[in-house]
Order: structure tokens, then C-alpha cells, then sequence
């Protein structure tokens, strides 16, 4: 085992401990870098919208074109029996959003940073939640708009469920991390994964209750799939923001213990790992 050493860190917060690995400090020593966190989230933030006229527009405007078209096609065409049909897609179609470029930016986040992390002593985890915080800002704004829509135009008023929509948002965000940690670990390694998560992603769209609600899967069925953890995810969104009632405590206990035991799972692989980056990026 290496030799324990101090090293001083050149940017925000203090020192982090390392080996002769090069392994960063337990997760517990994140919050100190918090400063370090702030500042990258702020220029995630002015570098996507850099250059843009119309800034943050964009960011709602693709999910929401993407909205209309599901909305003109399975209340039209296909006839997805679900009254108010765009409200129950959009009570969910942006959970969905958050996750998938949540776990898009993990082939590349590790990778992107490589000037800085051989620069700077840090936890890798902050480039993580670096890019989870920023995209949650993004999702919040999101979100916001949304729950006026279905104040306004589908419910009239305001659940009592509403107040469950933090505990969601937690519990997505929780979710999201567990499932990027392992997907960044092995982009480090293959670039075969920016190739295969587009495909993997298509097929996840398919088989999440995005554009329907789980109660068309068929019984014999509904235990196979909700071992998908995006489906209890969005189930509950639709039940608290479409259906506007709170949901069992089974939906939300299970989705919540999933979403710890991903995030678990996720960090294992992760920390089991991480010493190794410097070598290879």
C-alpha cells in the first residue's frame, strides 16, 4: 500500500488527501470542496449558453418541441387512451430528459477535465455532481414552468401531492448519479461507450413509461418491469404532477430504496476505480 502524503491543493477549498496511487479523498471530504463545485456548475453553466441569443430558451424549447410532436402522434394517431394526454407527457418527458443527458455527459465528463485534474489535487466525485447540479438547475426552471401548465390548464388549482415534487427531485437526482458514476468509470477505460450508450438510451425511452403509463404494460409483466429503475421514477412523477394524488407507499418506498442501492452500487464502482483515471486520461 502507498505512503500516505498530504497534498495542497492550488484551487479552491483545502488540501485533499492522496496515496501514491493518486486515489482522491472519501466522499465525505467533498462538501469541503464545495467552493471548487460552485465555481465549476457557474462555468458549465456560462459555456453552454455562451454565444447563444437565446440562452436558456433552447434548453426548454428541444424537450418541448419533442413534447408536441409525442403528444400530436399517440393522441392522434396511435390514441393512447390518457385524458389531457400533453399534461400526463409532460409530467414526466422531462425526468426522462434530465436523466438521459445526465447519462450522456458521463462518457465524456472525466476525459473533459484531464487538464484540471492533473493540475489541481480534488475528489473526482465533484466533476460528477459538478455536471448533476448543473443540469438540476436547468431541470428546476423546467420544472417550474411545467407544474404552472398543469396548475393552470389541467388541474385548476394545486394538488396537496405537490408537495411530494422535492422528495422526487431528490430521489431523481440520486438516481441519475448512481447510474452516470459506473457509465464515466468505464468511459475511461473504452470509448466503446459513447458508441453503445445512444443505442442502450433508445431502447431505455422504450421501455420506460415516457409517452405511457405502466398500467398498459400487462400484469403478467409489471414485476419484470419495474426492475427498470426509470419506471417507478416516472410513475411516481405521473402520479403526483399528472394525476395529482399521492402516491402508495410501496411506489415511493421502493423507488426510493432503488435509488439508494444504485447510488451505492454506482459509487463502488466508481471509487473502486477512480485511482486509476490519472493513468489513463
Amino acid at each position: 500500500m502507498g505512503v500516505i502524503t498530504e497534498r495542497r491543493a492550488t484551487g479552491p477549498g483545502p488540501g485533499v488527501r492522496v496515496n501514491a496511487a493518486g486515489r482522491a479523498a472519501p466522499l465525505s471530504d467533498v462538501w469541503r470542496y464545495r467552493g471548487m463545485l460552485r465555481s465549476l456548475v457557474v462555468r458549465n453553466l456560462k459555456v453552454k449558453y455562451q454565444r447563444s441569443a437565446l440562452g436558456f430558451v433552447w434548453t426548454f424549447l428541444n424537450p418541448l418541441l419533442s413534447v408536441g410532436i409525442l403528444a400530436a402522434v399517440f393522441s392522434r394517431v396511435v390514441r393512447i387512451p390518457v385524458p389531457d394526454y400533453w399534461a400526463f407527457l409532460m409530467s414526466g418527458y422531462f425526468t426522462w430528459n434530465f436523466t438521459q443527458q445526465m447519462l450522456s455527459t458521463g462518457t465524456y465528463v472525466i476525459a473533459e477535465h484531464t487538464g484540471l485534474r492533473r493540475s489541481v489535487a480534488f475528489p473526482n466525485e465533484i466533476l460528477i455532481l459538478s455536471a448533476a447540479v448543473s443540469r438540476l438547475v436547468e431541470f428546476a426552471i423546467e420544472l417550474v414552468l411545467v407544474v404552472v401548465a398543469l396548475v393552470l390548464l389541467h388541474h385548476h388549482g394545486v394538488p396537496a401531492s405537490y408537495v411530494l415534487v422535492p422528495l422526487l427531485v431528490v430521489l431523481q437526482v440520486v438516481l441519475a448519479v448512481g447510474l452516470v458514476m459506473p457509465i464515466a468509470t468505464v468511459s475511461v477505460f473504452y470509448s466503446d461507450v459513447q458508441h453503445v450508450l445512444p443505442i442502450v438510451l433508445m431502447m431505455l425511452f422504450y421501455v420506460s413509461p415516457v409517452f405511457y403509463p405502466a398500467q398498459l404494460v400487462p400484469g403478467a409483466f409489471q414485476p419484470l418491469f419495474f426492475l427498470n429503475p426509470l419506471a417507478g421514477l416516472l410513475t411516481l412523477f405521473h402520479v403526483v404532477l399528472y394525476e395529482g394524488r399521492f402516491p402508495s407507499p410501496a411506489l415511493l418506498g421502493g423507488t426510493a430504496a432503488g435509488a439508494v442501492a444504485i447510488f451505492a452500487i454506482g459509487y463502488a464502482v466508481f471509487n473502486r476505480y477512480k485511482a486509476l483515471f490519472a493513468e489513463v486520461v
